[in-house]
């Protein structure tokens, strides 16, 4: 049995992780919530964890293996009391860095006092684990779009590309891998994870948070866009969040295995041409009109308004990069778990439930009756 440290407990991959764990092992969860007092971030995590498990799924002891400990990563010391930070340097065996601001449009200063000074905070207090205590290893988990504006092959091993960067979210991301990059150098162990855009569960769709790709497949639903810059082939990096987790945790949990990088996305990528395709069926609605990025001046087709709405995406609906990840898939064979296909029925479920609440309206077909 471990001792676990988690940031980013109440966010989307955060308590997929905590949920993975709780599910697969004995350890136990030191989860680093914000809240006034230590009962207002527990019923904030709570709530999140109830939301997205299934009947008692949190019984049999679990929620009494999560440990709540109130404090932020933006903070010195993540803001922890002196009480609860020696207990947790004396006792954390394993930290999964989860905590990130995901959004697009932040001011690059505002977004890296998170995403890279936030980093630097756990990573300290990693420092502090590891000299004192008995921590083993650290989990970071970054983002397979740090490649940026790349238009080729961008493999596990690969930083610093002189690539450029579609948005502050990316470049902050990869500032906070350089950081990792100069810890690494100062005895600790840790790995890095690279996801692709993550959807809602695979085995059932479940998701807390509609971003990336649902914002655009909400826009088509509604048909507001009758034509979008797209490249031919396009390809729509999706993963389901409870893989990412599950791939984190059965590679934190291998013997004898050197520090690395890893991608994690689905092995067989579906394009957008295919997604949109499913999408407009299933739906109802009227599949925008692709058109080669060189053919179509957004600033004359578009509204100022639409404009703002779809331009954000518009660079992960155009991706062409070809990421490697022959380390997530060799550490995964020796763990004997195979990717699942992100295949018609996977994405069938995440419309289903993006009905089932509301988030996108399936169209009712009509019915003639004889």
């Amino acid at each position: 049995m471990s001792n676990i440290f988690i940031t980013g407990a109440t966010g989307f991959l955060g308590s997929a992780l905590i949920s993975e764990i709780l599910s697969s092992s004995n350890d136990t969860v030191y989860a680093l919530v914000r809240g006034k007092t230590a009962t207002d971030a527990e019923k904030r995590l709570m709530a999140i964890l109830e939301e997205l498990s299934d009947r008692h799924e949190l019984d049999n002891g679990k929620k009494d293996r999560i440990k709540i400990c109130v404090g932020g990563i933006t903070h010195r010391q993540l803001g922890l009391d002196k009480e609860t930070l020696h207990h947790l340097i004396d006792n954390i065996d394993t930290i999964y860095h989860s905590a990130a601001i995901t959004d697009l449009n932040w001011p690059l200063e505002k977004i890296r006092k998170i995403n890279v000074d936030g980093t630097k905070n756990v990573l300290n207090f990693a420092v502090m684990c590891r000299k004192n205590g008995r921590l083993k290893k650290v989990n970071h988990i970054s983002t397979a779009y740090i490649a940026g504006i790349k238009r080729s092959i961008f493999k596990e091993n690969h930083l610093d590309v002189s690539q450029e960067f579609n948005n502050t979210y990316e470049q902050s991301k990869y500032e906070a891998e350089v950081l990792v990059s100069k810890y690494r150098k100062k005895n600790l162990d840790i790995d890095i994870f690279r996801p692709g855009i993550i959807m809602g569960r695979y085995k059932d769709g479940k998701t807390i948070k509609f971003k990336m790709l649902y914002q655009p497949l909400h826009f088509f639903a509604l048909e507001l866009f009758d034509k979008i810059p797209v490249v031919k082939n396009g390809k729509a990096y999706l993963i389901n969040v409870d893989i990412v987790a599950r791939t984190i945790f059965l590679i934190n949990s291998l013997p004898d295995k050197i520090t690395m990088n890893y991608h994690i996305i689905s092995p067989e990528t579906p394009t957008l041409n295919y997604v949109l395709d499913i999408a407009s069926e299933y739906f109802g609605f009227k599949k925008p009109e692709f058109i080669p990025s060189e053919e179509i001046d957004i600033y004359k087709e578009y509204s100022p308004a639409k404009r703002k709405l779809i331009e954000p995406y518009l660079p992960y609906l155009n991706c062409t990069i070809e990421f490697t990840m022959e380390n997530t898939l060799n550490q995964l064979q020796r763990a004997n778990f195979t990717f699942p296909e992100f295949d018609e029925e996977n994405l069938i479920r995440l419309f289903e439930y993006c009905d089932k609440v509301g988030f996108i309206k399936r169209k009712k077909k009509n019915v003639t009756v004889a």
